[in-house]
């Protein structure tokens, strides 16, 4: 005598198998802070690179509220897990009234798992920035 799989536990199955992949955690992360919320000017963001083989690039963006900015300067300062930090000064080319998007960092790679802080101070006509953002974005594959 053979028995039936029962209606309900394959469609359990199904709808399971539909719903796990949603729980994963997304690859591309973006963060925005408004002008109003930044600590004396600086932009504070908490990106979580938990994956040590895998590399991400970041991009900054922003917009301007009257007029447009050109070679925008930027004080990044990056504060690891376990509070070693590295810090620098880069450009952003242009900043316009319709939003502006530049690859920051390519292929990055974290030294430790963990949640890492980036600081971002703009300088030079920053007062016209309406907020600042990143994006993290995984890339596919390992180093």
């Amino acid at each position: 005598m053979t028995q039936r799989f029962p209606t309900r536990f394959l469609l359990a199955a199904l709808c399971l198998g539909m719903v796990l992949p949603a729980c994963s955690r997304p690859e591309d992360l973006e963060f925005f802070v408004l002008r109003d919320d930044a600590r004396d000017g600086v932009y504070v963001y908490t990106l979580p690179l938990q994956d040590t083989t895998s590399a991400y690039d970041f991009w900054f963006y922003s917009r301007t509220e009257t007029e447009p900015l050109e070679n925008l300067r930027l004080n990044v300062q990056w504060l690891s897990p376990s509070g070693e930090g590295f810090s620098e000064s880069v450009y952003m080319r242009e900043v316009g009234l319709r939003g502006s998007k530049e690859l920051y960092r390519s292929g990055m790679i974290p030294a430790q798992a963990g949640e890492w802080q980036l600081s971002v101070r703009p300088l030079d006509g920053s007062g016209e920035l309406l907020g600042f953002g990143v994006v993290c974005k995984k890339r596919d594959g390992t180093r």
